[in-house]
């Protein structure tokens, strides 16, 4: 986890949106799979299903807030600038970074 603190607020960012592609991924993986759709090759579901559950233990680790957070800006991206009615724009970037942070650790530590 002490590596991810001294990562720059770009890098949480891209180690983030990755996290959150491969989950949308593994996602369509498994419900191909569960749906009989590929009878004829044999994918691997468990690897699939645990890196889904790796995200979401990782995402349940978090406050309210920092789901909400992670949420509306790398899984189920909300509006742009959803976050203007709630945070300054300052306020907003330490937030982010503060939940890109503690996303990551629990992802990594797990």
């Amino acid at each position: 986890m002490e590596q991810i603190y001294k990562q720059s607020f770009k890098a949480l960012s891209d180690m983030t949106s990755v996290i959150a592609d491969r989950f949308f991924l593994a996602r369509r993986v498994r419900d191909i799979k569960n749906g009989d759709y590929l009878a004829e090759v044999d994918i691997d579901g468990d690897a699939y299903n645990q890196y889904l559950e790796k995200v979401n233990k990782a995402f349940d680790a978090l406050s309210e807030s920092e789901k909400n957070l992670i949420n509306n800006e790398f899984f189920y991206q909300s509006y742009h600038n959803w976050w203007e009615s709630i945070y300054s724009k300052a306020t907003f970037y330490r937030y982010k970074k503060q939940a890109m942070m503690k996303f990551l650790g629990a992802f990594y530590n797990d």
